[in-house]
């Protein structure tokens, strides 16, 4: 009987060591690992996203938030899109009187600022890229690069409103005669100008109010770690912004000269 349990006994190490080494998983490597942590939400990872109580998984944070963005931006697409419309419209009723009235726009102003907001999008693609790859310092640089061109735009734009105001082409503004008075067609398309110009503007002044903003939290440690889909989503507004101007200076500017 002491032989039997001797022997058993020499054979539960065995067994037990077997049966370890049959539950040890193979390692994934650091790059799964990472994946891993970034797709749950982990502080540890260098880029990631702070799971809020009211979703399920960090997956369905995200979705919501773009579905979100997109869902606005469209809405205002349809605001833009009636106002380039309405001045379609207006160049195929009465194209002399729209021709005079582009006549004096700065085309050479609306040239500028067109490939100031396409380097724009280039330096906030850039922030967004640098944000996934966690190089947070990088990305706040591209962030205020991308602020700083926004703020160019607008600079030159402002500079283009007090020509206009010069030669008498906001009536609105001044009590000098308006040089269009007495063509309704052309003082329709100039105040269609005004109004697109001016709420694109304000999209854009809202937009780099942001980009500061943000910029002073990724300036702090661990940002990534916590707001990277934040990066994503603004990219989201920032794109919409350079669309539409790339939209207005066909329709408003080259179309009708």
């Amino acid at each position: 009987m002491d032989r039997g349990l001797a022997a058993a006994g020499a054979q539960l190490p065995h067994r037990a060591a077997g049966a370890e080494n049959s539950l040890r998983l193979p390692d994934p490597g650091p790059r799964d690992r990472e994946a891993a942590l970034v797709s749950a939400g982990a502080t540890d990872a260098p880029v990631g996203v702070k799971l809020v109580s009211h979703f399920a998984t960090v997956e369905q944070q995200k979705r919501a938030a773009v579905l979100g963005m997109w869902a606005w931006l469209l809405t205002e697409l349809l605001l833009f899109a009636g106002l380039f419309l309405t001045a379609l419209i207006l160049r195929l009723l009465h194209p002399e009187a729209v021709q005079e009235a582009a006549r004096h726009l700065k085309f050479w102003i609306g040239a500028v600022n067109t490939v100031v907001l396409i380097g724009s999008s280039l330096t906030m693609s850039g922030a967004i890229q640098l944000s996934r790859l966690g190089w947070q310092r990088g990305m706040v640089r591209f962030m205020l690069a991308t602020a700083a061109l926004g703020t160019l735009f607008l600079v030159l734009k402002g500079y283009e409103y007090y020509a206009d105001y010069q030669e008498h082409m906001m009536p609105f503004l001044s009590d000098r005669p308006y040089e269009l008075k007495d063509s309704p067609p052309s003082r329709l398309f100039v105040n269609l100008y005004y109004v697109a110009t001016s709420l694109h503007g304000l999209h854009l002044l809202t937009g780099i109010s942001i980009l500061l903003v943000m910029s002073r939290q990724a300036s702090r440690p661990g940002f990534l770690k916590r707001h990277q889909n934040r990066i994503e989503i603004f990219g989201l507004y920032w794109h919409f912004i350079d669309l539409i101007w790339i939209l207005a200076f066909p329709t408003l500017y080259v179309l009708n000269r």
